[in-house]
């Protein structure tokens, strides 16, 4: 199974305490937060907690492609557990897969093989913006993606 993760998904700058922090300190507003997180992303070094967790899900048969939207390099840590670099997630990716972002815009017009997961804090409440699940960070997305294999609901 394929794991699509956002590199600023799995950055220290795209962790949930720093895009809290920022969201309240930012004068922007929250929709700037976002911008900065991905423009930000290349400069910040990867969350090790992350490269593990996706040196995990590799080690476990997935393969892990990281998606560079801006078309920046990714760190060269999140380069050496990944198999495969993408500018974006396919339309309809080839076989069942998940994908781990930070941002809520890329969780909307997916299609139905692909699980969407929100990295940080769950969006608003009314948002239009549906994302399959949320997990606080790209660890807790590995356990809830390998915890729905071994006990599937189907």
């Amino acid at each position: 199974m394929r794991v699509y993760v956002d590199v600023d998904a799995a950055t220290i700058i795209g962790s949930p305490a720093a895009v809290g922090s920022r969201a309240r300190g930012s004068t922007g507003g929250a929709s700037s937060a976002g911008g900065a997180i991905a423009s930000a992303a290349r400069s910040a070094p990867p969350d090790p907690a992350a490269v593990r967790s996706l040196q995990f899900l590799r080690d476990a048969g997935h393969r892990v492609v990281l998606v560079t939207p801006d078309g920046l390099p990714a760190p060269a840590a999140l380069r050496d557990v990944s198999d495969e670099v993408l500018d974006e997630v396919p339309a309809v990716p080839p076989e069942r897969a998940w994908y781990l972002t930070a941002e809520v815009e890329r969780c909307t017009g997916s299609s139905a093989r692909l699980r969407t997961v929100l990295i940080g804090a769950a969006p608003a409440a009314g948002s239009i913006h549906r994302c399959d699940a949320v997990a606080r960070d790209v660890r807790a997305a590995a356990l809830e993606l390998l915890a729905s294999e071994a006990m599937p609901t189907r």
